[in-house]
């Protein structure tokens, strides 16, 4: 979907537009809203536009309105595409009727064009039956990325929830390859790899076998701001997938970095996202693998076994220095408590590092988020599985962030918990 800028600071209006015309990204008219300056762009790259207006807010936008035969104004998107493509082979009645059905929603990441599943606005609409040629999806392909790199259509039908504990995009449909114009289930899905830079940090997944949520680059962008002491210190991600928060991690400088996940695909990816981004500059060991960085395809339950080999093995069994415990499962990252803490109790140097913050991810209802209800009882929990194995662990919260909407008034949600033993610190919170 295209981007556009909510603008507070009116002096900051025509500088904002004449640098988005300079890359011909400028759309008009600018609009107001609620008091602020809307402007819209043809990009769709948060994070570039991010670059250029790091202190802006920034959105996405759905085309509201049929684009007219003779505009002079070039939407850059499927919409704008499809209108030129068609309009001097349809009538204007069947053109607007194709128009009201185009895709509006997608991503891309090269080499996919990734159609957002949708009742109305879709290609499996009766209005397309007979239109949709390989030469259409060919030109298209074209137009979104001049430079080649996109050559796969895809629609991203809903998950399969019941029995799909790994999450696995097992709906996405490929519905065109340039490869196999005309028989895209030719297409070798084991070789379909996409990548995306956000933060200035590359990102690769298989989205057949593995999910991405681009939505959670806010939260990696505030990981990379507000935690500069992981730098050297060590970490642990219960649920590391293809590498979301663990990349932000190691390009931060931390010292270790212990990656527990399930699927053997978001291992792969985590893998090549590595080699995307150098290694972070770390050295390559004798087994092939970046210096630090232990990735283990098993349940998380491993872990405290796995932290123990390592020290054993590498660390002169000294304790770790474990500054960030992740815990990114929805809806809930509750399994990951007691293991959280296991690993705090046998690993953890708590001399050398004092205070420990859990990132813990959870949904909530902004009823449960303004009443105090999620963030007392994941304290309560905490506290509670600290007791019965008789720790004196203190639990602190000292932030939470809404990252996403989940579902109507149910937020993804991030828990900053910091954790200090009292036993051995004092005055720490």
């Amino acid at each position: 979907m295209p981007l556009e800028i909510v603008i507070d600071d009116n002096s900051r209006i025509k500088l904002i537009k004449t640098q988005l015309e300079k890359s011909n990204s400028f759309v008009k008219p600018i609009k107001k809203e609620s008091g602020s300056t809307i402007i819209r762009t043809n990009l769709d790259d948060i994070d570039q536009l991010s670059q250029y207006f790091p202190n802006e807010t920034i959105r996405s936008y759905e085309i509201d309105s049929i684009i007219e035969k003779n505009t002079n104004t070039m939407i850059h998107d499927i919409l704008g595409f499809t209108q030129m493509y068609f309009q001097d082979k349809l009538p204007v009645e069947k053109l607007n009727e194709l128009l009201e059905h185009v895709p509006l929603k997608y991503s891309i990441y090269p080499p996919i064009l990734l159609l957002n599943n949708s009742n109305k606005r879709s290609f499996d609409n009766d209005v397309w039956s007979g239109l949709l040629t390989p030469e259409y999806y060919h030109q298209l392909l074209k137009f979104l990325a001049s430079n080649g790199n996109l050559t796969v259509v895809a629609i991203n039908r809903p998950i399969l929830e019941e029995g799909n504990l790994l999450r696995k995009p097992y709906n996405l449909e490929i519905i065109y390859s340039m490869e196999y114009p005309n028989d895209p289930t030719k297409l070798s899905r084991n070789d379909l790899w996409c990548q995306v830079k956000q933060n200035g940090i590359w990102q690769v997944w298989n989205p057949i076998y593995t999910m991405f949520s681009r939505g959670n680059i806010k939260e990696k962008k505030r990981i990379l701001d507000t935690f500069p002491d992981v730098k050297n210190n060590d970490i642990v991600d219960l649920y590391c997938g293809i590498g979301y928060f663990s990349l932000s991690y190691l390009s931060m400088g931390c010292r270790n970095l212990f990656g527990f996940e399930l699927n053997s695909w978001s291992i792969e990816a985590f893998k090549r996202g590595l080699k995307c981004n150098k290694n972070f500059g770390k050295s390559i060991t004798n087994e092939g693998e970046p210096q630090g960085v232990h990735l283990y395809n098993e349940n998380n339950e491993m872990s405290d076994q796995r932290l123990g080999e390592f020290r054993a093995k590498n660390n002169n069994n000294a304790k770790l220095r474990i500054r960030h415990i992740n815990m990114g499962l929805l809806p809930s990252s509750e399994q990951g408590y007691p293991v959280a803490i296991e690993i705090l109790s046998h690993h953890h140097n708590w001399v050398e590092c004092p205070k420990v913050t859990l990132h813990v991810h959870e949904n909530a209802s902004i009823e449960e988020i303004n009443g105090n209800v999620i963030q007392d009882r994941v304290i309560s929990k905490l506290t509670h599985i600290a007791q019965v194995t008789k720790l004196n662990y203190q639990f602190q919260l000292i932030h939470l962030e809404k990252i996403k909407t989940f579902a109507p008034d149910v937020w993804h949600i991030c828990l900053d918990i910091d954790v200090v033993n009292a036993t051995t610190n004092h005055n720490i919170l």
